[in-house]
């Protein structure tokens, strides 16, 4: 099974993580996880101001952030996975990335940091899952 797990660094996707390695305790062969993170891009004129350095700098330290307790709860489970930034529209980016990789599943939560939008999933999750070609597990 191939899946990718979706995280922005809130506490849903702690519990996210914590489902993949549940789900991956009842398979009888481990799944080829990717661990993504998609951290909206800024306006051009921000982007510019900043300079590729820096806009590399602040991915990364965004990334860092969304990975880090995901991270530990798979390493804790003793599973073996990629990590993936992109920076992009967080929906198109996590459903682009299922594609080449013909993921089985995806996995994200309901409501991260962009949640205010919506008031019983979050916005990020309806857009994906108006769009994903695959099966999505929303986390609570």
């Amino acid at each position: 099974m191939k899946l990718v797990l979706a995280v922005d660094g809130s506490s849903v996707s702690a519990r996210c993580a914590r489902h993949v390695a549940k789900l991956a305790k009842q398979l009888s062969v481990p799944p080829k996880i990717l661990l993504l993170t998609a951290d909206p891009s800024m306006m051009p004129g921000v982007e510019r101001k900043l300079g590729a350095a820096a806009l590399r700098r602040y991915h990364q330290e965004n990334a860092e952030y969304a990975f880090r307790e995901a991270r530990a709860i798979l390493q804790r489970a003793g599973l073996e996975f990629e990590e993936s930034l992109v920076v992009g529209d967080p929906h198109v980016e996590i459903v682009r990335a299922c594609g080449p990789r013909r993921c089985d599943l995806l996995v994200m939560g309901s409501r991260g940091r962009g949640a205010v939008a919506s008031a019983l999933l979050g916005s990020v999750a309806l857009k994906v899952l108006a769009t994903s070609k695959v099966p999505v597990t929303l986390v609570r």
